[in-house]
């Protein structure tokens, strides 16, 4: 898993067949050694997304896929299969993979027999910075828990979820994703210092650390990569 504490970029699965060796203690102590600088990368990378204007994503109808217990999938909105291609396009007309799919539905099983306590969610970046959030849930039905359908929603990241992500994205401490919440408000210098019970000066130290970490050099910059307008 490439996860740091402000939090989980990405996971590499590595395969053995039956007549292959099976990985070394040095190959082990390889994935060790370049967790971080790859967590690190990934993390950066997801950063520069905000880099650009997003454009406002639109959509005719809700966007839900029907997964069996298990993770077969059943049924899904008209509008689905859009937002699939565009995630993982496929080869000439086959029909598109759910892979964001098939990842929260097995978060939620994972989280129905205690293996994980994560919630079954996750964000997902479209080409051009548009950002989804997939969930997961059971559907309410006479069949036994754990052999309920489970539904899985797409829908666009809300201003606030996209906040999150961009202060955990640049490695904003807690103090400073607070600040960025104030700015959002339209508060100034003196009402962010009055609501932080800090001093005017410890705002403006916090604001330089936020322009160092975010690459922006005035609020107007910072605001427009936060909200993506």
């Amino acid at each position: 898993m490439f996860r740091d504490r402000h939090g989980c970029w990405g996971w590499l699965d590595l395969w053995r067949f039956a007549d292959e060796d099976p990985l070394t203690d040095g190959d082990l102590a390889y994935l060790a050694a370049i967790q971080g600088p790859v967590t690190e990368a990934l993390r950066r990378c997801q950063a520069h997304s905000f880099d650009d204007p997003t454009p406002t994503p639109t959509r005719s109808g809700p966007v839900v896929l029907v997964l069996s217990s298990q993770l077969e999938v059943r049924a899904q909105t008209p509008e689905t299969d859009a937002y699939l291609r565009t995630l993982l396009p496929p080869d000439a007309d086959q029909r598109p993979v759910p892979a964001g799919a098939y990842n929260v539905g097995a978060q939620l099983l994972a989280l129905e027999a205690g293996i994980d306590t994560q919630p079954a969610m996750a964000r997902v970046r479209l080409v051009g910075g548009v950002w989804l959030t997939f969930r997961a849930s059971r559907v309410e039905s006479p069949a036994p828990d754990a052999e309920r359908d489970i539904a899985v929603t797409i829908e666009p990241t809300t201003p606030a979820e996209r906040r999150v992500i961009y202060a955990r994205c640049h490695a904003l401490s807690p103090r400073e994703a607070e600040l960025l919440e104030l700015l959002v408000e339209g508060a100034d210098t003196k009402a962010i210092a009055e609501a932080l019970f800090v001093s005017q000066h410890t705002v403006q130290d916090h604001l330089k650390s936020i322009f160092a970490k975010t690459g922006t050099h005035n609020r107007r910059t910072l605001l427009t990569r936060l909200t993506g307008r």
